[in-house]
């Protein structure tokens, strides 16, 4: 059971995304396709993150986040961020004259990309760890079907939240 609100709202809207739309671009990648360089590899997601991202906006417009004690949630860039930046970052709004805080950085990516996947929850942990420009959370949504996972499990970073959203239940696996 996940505890944390915003995981949870995450996983909420994973799980009401339609496959249709999450989907248009493929939901894998061949074994040739995954050497190529990491910026050329997250192609296929792209339609995933964009689904994610209109479930996230449905329940943002029913006031889910607040609903949960999260506050006015919003998703925009940081400009503190560098170059490479996971793929959304979730600022919490801030009200009575606070300042806004960062409060999420996310990345999706498929388990045949695994070099993606490694390559993503490293740019996590750094958005999570750094000084200037801090995420209390960091969430690495892997993307795929149950039987691909490795031996070995879905790769973890500490500190990274993992979460496997299974496309053959069209669900997360929890």
């Amino acid at each position: 059971m996940i505890t944390d609100p915003f995981l949870a709202l995450v996983v909420e809207a994973l799980n009401l995304m339609h496959p249709r739309f999450a989907a248009a671009q493929g939901l894998e990648y061949s074994p040739s396709e995954a050497e190529e360089p990491p910026a050329a590899r997250k192609v296929r997601e792209r339609s995933f993150v964009m689904e994610f991202y209109h479930e996230f906006r449905r329940l943002w417009d029913q006031a889910v986040p607040v609903q949960r004690g999260l506050g006015h949630v919003l998703i925009q860039g940081d400009p503190d961020a560098g170059p490479r930046t996971p793929d959304l970052l979730f600022w919490k709004l801030g009200e009575r004259g606070a300042t806004d805080e960062r409060l999420a950085a996310v990345s999706f990516a498929f388990v045949s990309n695994p070099n993606a996947v490694s390559t993503d929850q490293a740019l996590l942990a750094k958005f999570r760890d750094s000084p200037k420009s801090g995420y209390s959370r960091a969430v690495s949504v892997v993307i795929g079907r149950h039987a691909d996972i490795p031996a070995g499990g879905v790769m973890a970073t500490d500190g990274v939240a993992t979460i496997f959203f299974d496309t053959e239940k069209w669900r997360v696996a929890q």
